[in-house]
This record gives C-alpha cells, sequence and structure tokens, in this order.
C-alpha cells in the first residue's frame, strides 16, 4: 500500500471550505501585526474584515512569516503516521514561507517536497487543487511535480494598481516614479510570470486600464482559457466591469469574483484588482 500524500499551503490560496475539507489541505496561519504587535491570525479573519482593518488604520497592517518552528511542527504532525507531504506555497517575490518550509523540511522527521508555485493567490489555488485531484487519484509526488509546472507555465496573472503605496513599499516601482505617479493620478498595470512583476502598462487611471484589456483580450481569444479569476481590494465595480467585460468576450469560461486575501492586499494595496486565468 502506498503511502498517503497530504498537503499543505498558505492561507493565501483562494480555495473554499469545501475543497478544504474534502481533501484534506491543511493550511498554514500566519499572524497579523501592527506597530510590532500580534492582533490575530489570517485564517481568523475575512478579507472584507482585514479590508476594513486597512483602510482605518494610518500604520498599515502586515503579514508575520509563519515561523519554521511552527512549520515542522505541523510536518511532524502530518507525517507521524507514515504520510509524505507535499507543500505548495505562494511565490517567494511574496512571501518568505516557501524558504521557512523549505528549511522545516530539512528540519522535519517527515518526508517532505517543498514547492515554490511562482505564483500570486489565484493561481497558487489552481495548482493547489490541481495535486489535490491527482493525488485522490492516486498519483505519487514524482508524478504530480511536473502536472504543477505544467499549470505554472498555462497562468497568467495581471493586476491593476489604483493606490500605488504598497507597491512603491513592496520595491515594485521606485519612490520617485510612485511619487510622481500618485500626483498625476496615474494607475499600473502588472504582469506576474516568470516569478517576477514586470510593469506592462501606466497612465490616467481607468482610460489606461481599458486600453490594456482591450489589447489584451485580443490576444486572449488566441489562447483556449478553462478558468479565470477576478479579485479585487476594496468595492467590487471595476471587478464587476471587468467581469462583464470578459464574460461577453468568453461566455463559455467560467469566472469567479473574489476579495483578495490579506497576504495579497499588504501586497497591492487598495482599490487594486487583479485577473487571473488558466489556459487549457
Amino acid at each position: 500500500m502506498m503511502n498517503q500524500i497530504k498537503l499543505v499551503t498558505d492561507s493565501a490560496a483562494h480555495l473554499s471550505k469545501i475543497d478544504l475539507q474534502a481533501y484534506g489541505i491543511s493550511v498554514l496561519n500566519p499572524p497579523i501585526i501592527m506597530d510590532g504587535k500580534l492582533l490575530g491570525y489570517v485564517n481568523k479573519i475575512s478579507s472584507e474584515k482585514f479590508l476594513q482593518l486597512f483602510d482605518q488604520c494610518s500604520n498599515k497592517p502586515i503579514i508575520g512569516d509563519v515561523s519554521v518552528g511552527e512549520i515542522t511542527r505541523l510536518y511532524n504532525e502530518l507525517g507521524a503516521d507514515g504520510s509524505q507531504i507535499l507543500s505548495i506555497h505562494l511565490s517567494d517575490k511574496l512571501s518568505n514561507t516557501y524558504a521557512n518550509a523549505k528549511t522545516a523540511a530539512s528540519k522535519s522527521t517527515s518526508q517532505v517536497t517543498v514547492v515554490n508555485s511562482q505564483v500570486t493567490a489565484a493561481g497558487l489555488s489552481y495548482q493547489v487543487l490541481e495535486a489535490a485531484k491527482l493525488i485522490a487519484a492516486g498519483k505519487s509526488i514524482p508524478d504530480i511535480l511536473p502536472q504543477l509546472t505544467k499549470i505554472r507555465n498555462r497562468t497568467r496573472i495581471f493586476f491593476s494598481v489604483r493606490n500605488n503605496q504598497q507597491i512603491v513599499n513592496n520595491r515594485i516601482i521606485g519612490k520617485l516614479r510612485g511619487f510622481l505617479g500618485k500626483h498625476a493620478n496615474t494607475a499600473y498595470m502588472i504582469k506576474f510570470g516568470d516569478n517576477d512583476f514586470d510593469l506592462v502598462a501606466h497612465g490616467s487611471k481607468d482610460e489606461s486600464l481599458n486600453e490594456f484589456w482591450q489589447t489584451q483580450m485580443q490576444a486572449m481569444h488566441d489562447e483556449c482559457i478553462v478558468k479565470l479569476t477576478i479579485l479585487h481590494s476594496g468595492t467590487n465595480a471595476r471587478a464587476q466591469f471587468l467581469r462583464e467585460m470578459l464574460n461577453d468576450e468568453f461566455p463559455f469560461v467560467p469566472i469567479s469574483i473574489v476579495p483578495t486575501n490579506p497576504e495579497m492586499t499588504t501586497f497591492i494595496g487598495r482599490e487594486s484588482t487583479g485577473v487571473t486565468y488558466l489556459l487549457g
């Protein structure tokens, strides 16, 4: 009998409670910190509540790291029955969790394989769900890993940032460009690919974003899109606009709208919208 494989991932992954329970996925729970003090934990606060907190505080809350010790203990507990562990994490450009998980795996008494998804939140969920389905089908970790690479290579990620302070803080754009952009009412369209950020468009807010999507949709018509996720950090008016626009162009593609999780909110800031889609 083959050893069971258990899945571990980040709270950043957009996974439903039904999927988490059905596949027995363990989710890491990073702390929320403000002014050096612990406010709570990500898994105990809704995305909407975190957005309210983010708005109300002049000193913005940050998402702390899940410690190596905590991850090691989880790996040891999950592997105590002889199970193997597949641990899939947010891109190391966005979080320290992958690095901490690698260290924890080296210390754990369990057999652990740690994967850098090299994608953002919605893309992470694509990989985790694929892994879960393959595990349920009886596949081994060596069988699963190439499939995760294929999913990653077929994932496209874009997000628009309407308040650029967070991407300045996270060094996606320089401070001077951020300062000038803020005063010029500039919006930025950023692509995340090959595990890095690429500024692909900028200009006056709605006009530049709409022009980008008109061009991008022409390219998308040449692709086989099987899943599409729209994320927003704030009011969902822009997300609904994108959904209507994309649904008109791709009526047979399932499109979901979800508020960004705390990890992505602290990275891209408020009033931002992300579009992630998967090619078949």
